[in-house]
């Protein structure tokens, strides 16, 4: 499983409104989180994921046009874990760099993915912030 962190960076805009907000920011924040963020980065990994393009009776449909995630609940502050299905635990090869002769590892389609996400997640939480304290 591939680990993404978030660069402090990243999170000034959302940051400034929780200091101006307080404390119910981080409930609103890590609510959107656990609903939301996942969904955002999972859009942005499936069309990474690489596809064999082989076939064969019995075989499970390519990752890339399943559904091949599981919900991960941390249940922590801030966090939120995306995970595979059991059918799909071998995106664990590719994407890590942990692969045999034949395929190609360090892809890192994970943490590619969430990287991508990570502008629309960022732009999420500080819309959520400006329209809940303005109501």
């Amino acid at each position: 499983m591939a680990k993404f962190d978030l660069e402090v960076k990243d999170l000034d805009a959302v940051l400034e409104k929780c200091a101006d907000y307080g404390n119910k920011s981080y409930q609103l924040i890590n609510t959107l989180i656990h609903t939301e963020a996942g969904g955002e980065i999972r859009e942005r990994i499936t069309p990474l994921i690489p596809t064999s393009g082989r076939s064969w009776k019995g075989k499970k449909t390519a990752a890339r046009y399943a559904v091949p995630y599981r919900n991960d609940e941390t249940g922590k502050m801030l966090q939120v874990t995306v995970g595979t299905s059991y059918n799909y635990h071998y995106l664990y090869f590719p994407d890590d760099g942990s692969n045999s002769k034949r395929h190609v590892g360090n892809q890192q389609f994970f943490k590619r993915g969430a990287e991508n996400a990570t502008p629309d997640i960022i732009n999420l939480c500080v819309s959520r912030l400006i329209q809940e304290f303005e109501s």
